[in-house]
């Protein structure tokens, strides 16, 4: 999604500053979806001001100057779910991770097996950050992706746990058919 869309969408929560949407991207659940940046949600709000998806009004804050918040127009909601209902790009996984996993082969296997134990570690938090936070996930569509992300990493923590000796094991020959599924 562009940022345009992603700032409707936002915006479909709720009033807010551009600064609370960046906030809303940044966190669950948005920042599993896209990254996006101060540099593209501004721009993305003045045209999307421009052409007449969002309004915007100034409010006062104490010692502070006034902020902008901007609100979902009927046209905006509109443009929305136009963008709703084209398909979606491919999904394009970046990862650090996988990509040190793919260069095992140059790395020592105590600093492997650390950075693999790291990894579990972070998925058992965020299991349980899932778990903290799972009373507040109401609607349909948010709980169907809910679950999906926990599924997956549930399934992540088990492939981690299952198959970190096959790869550092370097004597044991390198078939996949070794491999547990998590």
């Amino acid at each position: 999604m562009d940022a345009r869309t992603l700032c409707l969408a936002a915006l479909s929560l709720g009033e807010a500053s551009g600064y609370e949407i960046k906030k809303t991207l940044d966190e669950p659940p948005f920042h599993h979806f896209q990254d996006t940046g101060f540099g593209s949600i501004y721009p993305a709000l003045n045209r999307l001001a421009r052409e007449g998806l969002v309004s915007s009004s100034e409010q006062a804050q104490e010692r502070r100057p006034d902020k902008k918040v901007y609100s979902l127009t009927p046209e905006g909601r509109e443009r929305l779910q136009e963008a709703l209902l084209q398909p979606p790009r491919p999904d394009r996984v970046k990862s650090d991770f996988l990509f040190l996993l793919f260069m095992a082969r140059l790395m020592p296997r105590e600093h492997l097996a650390k950075v693999i134990d790291q990894r579990i570690e972070d998925i058992d938090a965020k299991l349980a950050h899932m778990e903290e936070c799972e009373h507040e996930v109401s609607e349909r569509g948010h709980r169907f992706v809910f679950e999906l992300g926990r599924s997956y990493y549930r399934f992540l923590r088990g492939f981690l746990l299952h198959n970190k000796d096959w790869l550092l094991d370097e004597n044991t020959p390198a078939d996949p058919a070794r491999l547990v599924a998590g």
